[in-house]
């Protein structure tokens, strides 16, 4: 989050725009933990219990949450992009007004074109990054939680079991990865 409230620095007036954006996707996280919980009822009364009467009742909830999940994500992108666009280009007027301050020794040694391309390709990488990242970062930081919320939720013994699992599943990526100083070593090596 620090480096969004750097970047918010650049764009004092619309900084809220990027705080409505991870609001909006919080509710689309929390929307599609809340259907996979009427899926886990539809489950339990369907196929533990038998009992088909609910079906349309659960089945109608999941497709609600899902969807309205879906639009949240999709107007939280939206939201976001509008604010990397204001970014983009205060960060290009920044850049430019940076150049003032530079001596001449410096417009000698790079020409006015390659000035243009650093400004222009730095900032549209940092409109990739607030436009795709704050949605993205806020759904990655907020569904496991609310899924180990809903697993708490459901049964003790479930969540015992999803932190158990992620946790070994946490060691295993770990142990993939492997060693990296044997993978340089192993690569300088013919």
């Amino acid at each position: 989050m620090g480096v969004y409230k750097k970047l918010f620095r650049y764009v004092p007036n619309e900084k809220y725009i990027g705080y409505m954006t991870i609001i909006v996707s919080s509710i689309s996280a929390f929307l599609v933990v809340y259907g996979y919980y009427y899926m886990f009822l539809l489950l339990k009364e369907a196929v533990v219990k038998g009992n088909y009467e609910n079906a349309g009742y659960y089945s109608t909830r999941i497709v609600i949450c899902l969807t309205i999940s879906a639009v949240m994500y999709l107007v939280s992108g939206i939201v976001s992009h509008k604010l990397a666009f204001r970014l983009e280009t205060n960060l290009r007027k920044r850049g430019i007004e940076g150049l003032t301050d530079a001596s001449f020794r410096f417009f000698d040694l790079h020409s006015s074109g390659y000035i243009r391309k650093i400004i222009d390709d730095n900032a549209a990488k940092t409109h990739m990054a607030v436009a795709h990242m704050l949605p993205d970062n806020s759904q990655a930081f907020l569904v496991p939680i609310f899924a180990f919320i809903l697993a708490f939720a459901i049964s003790l013994r479930v969540g015992i079991v999803i932190i158990v699992l992620s946790v070994i599943s946490g060691l295993i990526l770990m142990g993939m990865m492997g060693n990296k100083d044997s993978v340089k070593e192993s690569r300088g090596k013919p």
